[in-house]
């Protein structure tokens, strides 16, 4: 896929293809034939640790600044949404506005502009649908972006952010990304290592932070984050008040 500006629908289409490829909107699309995240090699207790961690909160109270914003902004511009030329890592009014138009859209979450667990995990959802969706090399466009800025952020890769081609360096990126998180190395940016790379708190940040058990107990038992197809997503508790991770 060249942009990706395809629905959820679409790319779950793209992925029940039972082989080769579908052209869809002019763009042609493969099927993939394995998961991404290789789930297969990646440790129960790795993948049991990284959906424990609880999802950021972002809102006009808890504003950040952190780049979970500025890339949240180019994943929902790869769906379709209008985001500012240069988007920032502070949580406005108009990241609000964007959000609240998400939830509008998804219709199956509450409608309050706060980026949450919810919205978080519906944004999965709508990304990868299935354990197989993930972005790799040749893909292009604003989620791109969106992935370069968090290996950037998290993991302390080099990546250019004003290009947005998934080329070789950024799978190179995804392979030092998972490989430092126990996931199965595969160079796929799919549904683990988005997660993984959302609730990593960013360098120099400290771990400890961006874990609650407590609160992931409490999401776990409301939100089926796990869920391989897109969903309707319960109310869930948050995490609790206060700066970026919790």
């Amino acid at each position: 896929m060249s942009e990706y500006l395809t629905s959820g629908i679409a790319r779950r289409a793209v992925s029940l293809a039972t082989a080769g490829f579908i052209a869809f909107g002019g763009v042609v699309m493969i099927a993939p034939t394995a998961s991404a995240d290789d789930y297969e090699r990646t440790p129960a207790e790795v993948i049991e640790q990284i959906e424990a961690r609880a999802w950021p909160v972002y809102s006009v109270d808890q504003p950040g600044p952190s780049e979970d914003i500025r890339a949240v902004q180019y994943f929902l511009a790869a769906l379709g949404h209008n985001i500012p030329e240069e988007p920032g890592d502070e949580f406005d009014e108009e990241v609000e506005a964007l959000i609240l138009a998400f939830e509008e859209e998804a219709g199956t979450i509450e409608e309050n502009g706060v980026l949450e667990t919810e919205t978080w995990v519906k944004l999965r959802n709508t990304l990868f649908p299935t354990e197989a969706d993930a972005f790799q090399v040749g893909d292009q466009g604003p989620a791109v972006v969106a992935i370069k800025i968090l290996l950037n952020a998290k993991f302390g890769a080099d990546l250019d952010e004003g290009d947005d081609v998934y080329d070789e360096d950024t799978a190179a990126a995804v392979e030092e990304a998972q490989e430092e998180s126990g996931i199965g190395v595969d160079g796929a940016y799919g549904r683990m290592t988005f997660k993984c790379s959302i609730t990593k708190p960013e360098v120099g940040a400290p771990e400890e932070e961006c874990v609650d058990e407590a609160a992931a107990a409490a999401a776990d038992e409301q939100v089926d984050e796990n869920a391989l197809e897109p969903m309707e997503e319960p109310d869930d508790a948050e995490a609790p008040a206060g700066y970026g991770y919790h």
